[in-house]
């Protein structure tokens, strides 16, 4: 599992150079050099080995086709997303609208493990949404945040119906 906090930095052609704490896991879980780049909500990068993301697409194909949340949640990932090879320095480029929504080239960066992925903020938006959640009486839901709920807590009836 992706735990802890660690500093990296996004070169001036928007490649992350995955911490080697992170790299080391990749190793040793056998996640391969696939990894899937995208945003959920459109404020933190998600990157996510590929193995781990696929599992994500299943639960969301027990859904209809025309099921709104599901619909809300794909359109996002994949308006956002993008399949990446890592290289040989540990390097992935970040997909082209992640790196303009985010401004993500040549800036440092924080990855924090989330157990099955890893985010990535910039350090000043990363302590901006710690103190959010610190905070939360200033917090509001964005649709894509109510659709990943309706989505998570169905999921969970399915898996305690299995």
């Amino acid at each position: 599992m992706f735990r802890g906090t660690q500093e990296a930095k996004v070169d001036e052609k928007g490649r992350l150079k995955l911490p080697a704490d992170f790299m080391k896991l990749v190793v040793e879980k056998n996640y391969g050099s696939q990894f899937f780049i995208t945003s959920r909500d459109g404020k933190v990068t998600e990157v996510w080995p590929m193995a781990e993301w696929e599992k994500e697409e299943e639960k969301k194909a027990a859904f209809p086709e025309d099921d709104e949340a599901k619909t809300t949640w794909m359109r996002i990932v994949n308006y956002f997303g993008a399949v990446v090879e890592i290289d040989k320095q540990d390097r992935l480029m970040l997909p082209r609208k992640i790196r303009e929504r985010f401004g993500l080239v040549s800036v440092e960066v924080v990855v924090t493990g989330q157990q099955k992925y890893l985010s990535v903020q910039r350090e000043a938006e990363a302590d901006t949404e710690i103190a959010g959640l610190l905070n939360p009486g200033n917090a509001t839901q964005m649709s894509a945040a109510e659709a990943r709920q309706s989505l998570a807590s169905r999921e969970a009836a399915i898996q305690q119906r299995s």
